[in-house]
Order: structure tokens, then C-alpha cells, then sequence
């Protein structure tokens, strides 16, 4: 299996000759659960990568055959790391299954004092909070981009984020509108400012911040609070 979600029976389990084995987007224990690539960007994780394991009866967590480590930078979101990640784990697989199938792989128990979760996100951890660090806003947002996509509230509109960078402006309130480049629009967090520049106002189609911007009077915007 790879992305199923769902708990398989034991019996099932416990019927093929060589056993059941999972490719899981982490490098396990960490991130068991859902939605592992999501959070590994999230949680700030400057490294994730791609684990086989057996499976058991509870969540992710039988004994480790192979792994294979990736770095995350800053230019990645969930959708390339999740690409990137989809052949790592296709080459991980080949290169694995000839020791499966010989009887010599690995068996690495997992260390539970090490496992952390990575749960499917649930729709309020889709929103912002901007009296967060603007690094941790920015990692917020690339973990979710494209889908489902980060989420803020101005003037009671509903505006999705899926791209921004980290500025330079270190003064203002958490969520207030503090400055407006050509491309992106400057939000307060609370140590410095994250600029927005890749947005969907609610009813409306995906857009560049520079686009939106040409279509409303930018100098209302300042001051103005995401919420």
C-alpha cells in the first residue's frame, strides 16, 4: 500500500507468504499518519524522506525495511517535495523488493520514544495565525500549497495564500497590512513581515498578488488585519 489510510485487518495482515509492506512519506517513526509530507514543511523539518516497512496492526508503525532521506528548502511545497518524494519512493520500492522477495531486507524496529504524527490536517489548521513567526506563516503556507491551501480572512473575505516570502519590515500589529510591494502585499507576524504574492479571494479565480492589485485602490489597504 502506499496512501491508503485506512487500518487493514490482522488476518488480511497476516495471509501473504512474504508479508505487507508500505511506502510512507516520512522517515519513520516520525510523522506516522496521513498526511506526513504536509507537516514535515509545516513543522519547520529541514529533512523527510521515504520509508518501507511492514505493515502491523497499528498506524505506521511495524518494523522498518529501507529508508531513503530527501532535503526540504525553501523553494519547496507540498506539491514539489510531493513529486520529488513519489520517485524517490518508486526507485526506494525497486531497489527494495528483490531482498523482500530473497529474504535478506532489513527489519528495524521502530524507536517509540522517537515517533511523532503527522495526521491528516483537519480545516481549522488550514488558517493562519499570523502572531506566529513570519517563518513559521511562510512554512504554513508552502505546507499546504496547492491543496487545500492556507487561508486568511480580510474585510470578511475569505483569501487563500499559496505563495509567500519572508521580509524585512519589523514593525506593526500580527495580521495588520503593513506594506505593499509590486508583487505581494506585507503582513505583519510577530517578529517581521511575510509578503504575500500568490492569492484566491473567495468567489474569485487563482491570481499574483500583482494582479489583484491592480484592480482596487492599494493605499486602503494599509492597516487593514488578516484575521
Amino acid at each position: 500500500t502506499c496512501a491508503y489510510g485506512q487500518i487493514i485487518p490482522k488476518a488480511i495482515l497476516d495471509a501473504p507468504r512474504l508479508g505487507c509492506i508500505n511506502v510512507h512519506g516520512s522517515l519513520l517513526p516520525k510523522l506516522r499518519g496521513g498526511a506526513p509530507i504536509h507537516w514535515a514543511i509545516i513543522n519547520g523539518e529541514k529533512k523527510t524522506g521515504m520509508t518501507i516497512m511492514y505493515m502491523d496492526v497499528k498506524m505506521d508503525s511495524g518494523d522498518i525495511i529501507s529508508s531513503r532521506e530527501t532535503e526540504i528548502t525553501d523553494s519547496d511545497n507540498l506539491e514539489s517535495l510531493y513529486d520529488r518524494m513519489s520517485l524517490i519512493g518508486r526507485d526506494l520500492l525497486l531497489d527494495t523488493l528483490p531482498s523482500i522477495i530473497e529474504g535478506t531486507n532489513d527489519r528495524i524496529k521502530q524507536d517509540e520514544t522517537l515517533v511523532t504524527f503527522g495526521y491528516n490536517v483537519k480545516r481549522e489548521e488550514e488558517h493562519l495565525d499570523f502572531t506566529m513567526t513570519a517563518r513559521e506563516v511562510f512554512n504554513h503556507i508552502r505546507g499546504l500549497s496547492p491543496i487545500p491551501g492556507a487561508n486568511a480572512i480580510l474585510d470578511e473575505v475569505e483569501f487563500k495564500i499559496y505563495d509567500s516570502r519572508i521580509g524585512d519590515k519589523k514593525s506593526g500589529s500580527c495580521g495588520e497590512i503593513v506594506s505593499i510591494y509590486k508583487d505581494g502585499i506585507g503582513i505583519w507576524c510577530s517578529d517581521r513581515e511575510i509578503i504575500i504574492t500568490d492569492i484566491k479571494p473567495f468567489g474569485k479565480k487563482r491570481m499574483l498578488v500583482n494582479s489583484y492589485l491592480n484592480g482596487i485602490d492599494k493605499n486602503k489597504l494599509i492597516g487593514k488585519v488578516f484575521e
